[in-house]
C-alpha cells in the first residue's frame, strides 16, 4: 500500500526547533505584531514580488479559507470550486457555517477551467432565489496531487476579472505545487493572477501557521459594503 502522507505527521523542521530554542526566552508583543512576522511578512512579499500586497499570519489552512472567504463574500454569495475542493470536502462545514455556500463543479483531475466558471456564473446570475458565484476557490496544487499551469491560471483569473469574481488560491500544498516537475508557475505568477492566495506553513514542515496575501484590497472588505 503507497501513502502520500505530509508534514502533519511531524513535528517542524530541525533548524525551526533550533530557531525556537534559541528564542524561546524573548518577550515580543503579540503574534503577528512582533519583528519575526514582520520579518516573514516582508520575506513573502519579496519571493512573491508583491510588494504592496497585505500579508497576515493565521493558525492554519482551515481557519484561512473559512476567514478569508467569509470576509470577502456578500451574504448571498458562495464560492465556487471543484468537487474535490478542500473546502467542499474536508473542512466540516467550515464555509458554510459563515453562511456561503460552496458551488462545487465538476473536475478534470482536479482541476476546473476558466469555461466552468463562466457558465456557472452564468446560470446563476439571474436568479435571485441561487446563491450567487461571488469568488472561485482553487487549490494549489490539488487536493489529487495535480498543479495548474501558467495559461491555466492566467484563463480563470481573467475570466474571474470579467465576471467581476475573486479568485483565490488555497496554498497549503502551495512549496509542493511551485516545485513540481510538470509546473510552469512561478512564485510572482501566484500573486500576479490571484486577489488572495495563501502560503502554507503547516504541511511545510512549519509547528503550524499560514499566511494570508492580499493582492487585491477589496477582496477583505466587500461584506462590509
Amino acid at each position: 500500500m503507497i501513502r502520500l502522507n505530509c508534514d502533519y505527521l511531524e513535528g517542524c523542521h530541525p533548524s525551526i526547533l533550533e530557531k525556537l530554542t534559541a528564542t524561546n526566552l524573548e518577550q515580543t508583543p503579540g503574534y503577528g505584531t512582533d519583528h519575526y512576522c514582520k520579518e516573514a511578512a516582508d520575506a513573502i512579499r519579496e519571493a512573491f514580488s508583491c510588494k504592496e500586497s497585505a500579508v497576515h499570519f493565521l493558525v492554519g489552512g482551515t481557519q484561512a479559507n473559512m476567514t478569508v472567504i467569509a470576509a470577502a463574500l456578500r451574504p448571498y454569495e458562495g464560492v465556487l470550486c471543484a468537487e474535490t475542493g478542500h473546502i467542499n470536502v474536508h473542512e466540516t462545514g467550515a464555509i458554510e457555517s459563515t453562511g456561503h455556500k460552496c458551488l462545487a463543479l465538476p473536475h478534470q483531475n482536479g482541476l476546473i477551467s476558466g469555461s466552468q466558471v463562466a457558465v456557472a456564473a452564468a446560470t446563476q446570475a439571474d436568479d435571485e432565489h441561487t446563491v450567487r458565484p461571488g469568488m472561485v476557490y482553487i487549490s494549489m496544487s490539488t487536493e489529487v496531487g495535480t498543479v495548474y499551469n501558467r495559461s491555466q491560471l492566467k484563463d480563470l483569473y481573467y475570466t474571474c476579472k470579467q465576471l467581476g469574481l475573486y479568485l483565490f488560491i488555497d496554498g497549503a500544498r502551495l512549496g509542493y505545487g511551485l516545485t513540481a516537475p510538470t509546473g510552469d508557475l512561478t512564485p510572482a505568477d501566484i500573486a500576479k493572477f490571484s486577489d488572495v492566495f495563501t502560503v502554507g506553513g503547516t504541511k511545510m514542515g512549519a509547528l503550524f501557521g499560514e499566511a494570508v496575501v492580499i493582492n487585491n484590497p477589496s477582496s477583505t472588505c466587500a461584506s462590509a459594503t
